[in-house]
């Protein structure tokens, strides 16, 4: 079994879009936009799996503080042995789509949730 993460990375290229994402003043904080993200990847049902090539970024245990994150992915992806992984590749593809989206919309978070 592949061991689970202790921190979560973000890719090269997501390392950009969370930057431009900042500059727009819709969130406090990175993290704040990395668990939108990533519940917008949830919402739009991406499938379990991991993104390599990654820096680290957050520790884990900051990014999901009460645990809570970790038992929803738990209900959702039942199978995944890796929720660190899980939630690592959910930030990076939901900061992908996400980005995609404003981009090409110009919208921003509320019309991203509809």
């Amino acid at each position: 079994m592949e061991r689970d993460r202790e921190s979560i990375g973000l890719t090269a290229e997501n390392q950009a879009v969370l930057a431009e994402l900042e500059e727009r003043g819709w969130f406090l904080e990175g993290q704040d936009i990395a668990r939108f993200c990533m519940a917008y990847a949830i919402r739009a049902k991406v499938p379990e799996g991991a993104t390599s090539g990654t820096e680290t970024r957050w520790a884990a245990g900051n990014f999901d503080k009460t645990g809570e994150i970790r038992a929803l992915l738990a209900a959702l992806y039942p199978t995944c042995q890796t929720p660190v992984r899980l939630m690592e590749h959910l930030v990076n593809e939901g900061l992908r789509m996400v980005v995609a989206r404003v981009r090409s919309d110009a919208v921003g978070p509320a019309e991203l949730m509809d």
